[in-house]
């Protein structure tokens, strides 16, 4: 029960960590997020892998080589998916690229793992329920995304336009679980590369690999927006923003960010073996549910119709619904 509570408080921080996008002053989006990913993803999880993993410089030595590159692998794919996604929503609008990516986000990131371990066989009463609750909360972030698209989505993608963005969300959605795959593979690797051994409780030599997935996924998030503050001639922003709250808002996002991910981890490796595929799709809908409710709290669906607003809370019965039955699945 802690564990699935931990995935709940996770879902519902990073359902929260961009609400200071909305009151920054001087820096845009390139600039917040270039700072916030080698915030976020490049300094933090190493500060807390260095304080709490004792002789942490030897445990680094002791892991293959080859484990590295895959993980630094699965970091590097994190960050393009990132990226695809924004890049995705752009092209389609709000409901389809939502839909598209996230839905295959939420199947792949829990069936896969499931898939791997050749735990997916179908056969009892709880499998059924957990691909149930992967259905149902496919439908959900459908009805999100179209209660988005209602709210303020405007103008219809053309042909030429609308065949890159398909393109662009299908390999994004492939892409998002990747987060959950690089936080797996770190743990496997960790707990058994460290020579560890089985202990109880959470080995924290994890928070290595885990700090050194997210490093990969910020070298490319920071060079590519950092890419764009250049082209855009606007550098100079940094230094102005440095001297408003934008300084002190965007180290609370990246904050809040690594909490929830390092929160999440920690609570899907208490929740056994293929905690992964079962975590997952819990967390994805508490960052759904999450972010409309704080949409409604900032006012975002004042002046949406009233059928959209309808629409959104209806998806949100269904995820919270969705991430029960799974989390039922999971007792058996």
């Amino acid at each position: 029960m802690l564990s699935w509570a931990g995935v709940v408080v996770a879902g519902l921080l990073n359902g929260s960590f961009a609400v200071p996008l909305k009151t920054t002053r001087v820096w845009k989006f390139n600039h917040i997020w270039t700072l916030h990913s080698l915030l976020a993803m490049g300094v933090m999880p190493w500060i807390v892998a260095m304080a709490a993993v004792p002789r942490w410089s030897e445990i680094l030595t002791r892991v293959p080589v080859r484990g590295w590159v895959i993980l630094v692998g699965w970091g590097v794919l994190f960050g393009i998916a990132s990226l695809l996604y924004g890049i995705a929503v752009d092209l389609l609008g709000i409901a389809l690229g939502f839909a598209i990516q996230l839905g295959l986000s939420i199947v792949l990131g829990a069936s896969l793992p499931l898939l791997w371990a050749g735990a997916f066989e179908l056969r009892s009463g709880r499998d059924w329920l957990f691909v149930l609750g992967l259905a149902l909360m496919v439908v959900g972030v459908i009805l999100c995304a179209q209660a988005g698209g209602s709210k303020g989505e405007t103008g219809t993608p053309g042909a030429k336009r609308f065949r890159l963005g398909l393109l662009v969300a299908i390999v994004g959605g492939i892409l998002a679980p990747t987060l959950n795959f690089g936080i797996q593979y770190g743990t496997a690797l960790l707990s058994k590369g460290a020579g560890t051994g089985p202990k109880q409780g959470f080995p924290v030599e994890i928070y290595l690999a885990w700090a050194a997935f997210l490093s990969a996924a910020a070298v490319v998030q920071s060079a590519y927006c950092f890419g764009r503050v250049v082209c855009e001639h606007s550098i100079g922003r940094f230094g102005a923003g440095m001297r408003t709250r934008d300084a002190l808002q965007v180290p609370l996002m990246s904050l809040v960010w690594i909490t929830s991910v390092f929160l999440y981890g920690r609570s899907a490796f208490g929740l056994g073996a293929l905690g992964n595929s079962f975590g997952w799709p819990v967390f994805v809908a508490l960052i759904i549910v999450t972010s409309n409710a704080w949409g409604v709290v900032l006012g975002e669906w004042q002046q949406a119709a009233k059928a959209a607003f309808h629409r959104m809370l209806a998806a949100s019965v269904v995820l919270i619904a969705a991430a029960f039955l799974i989390g039922q699945s999971k007792r058996g």
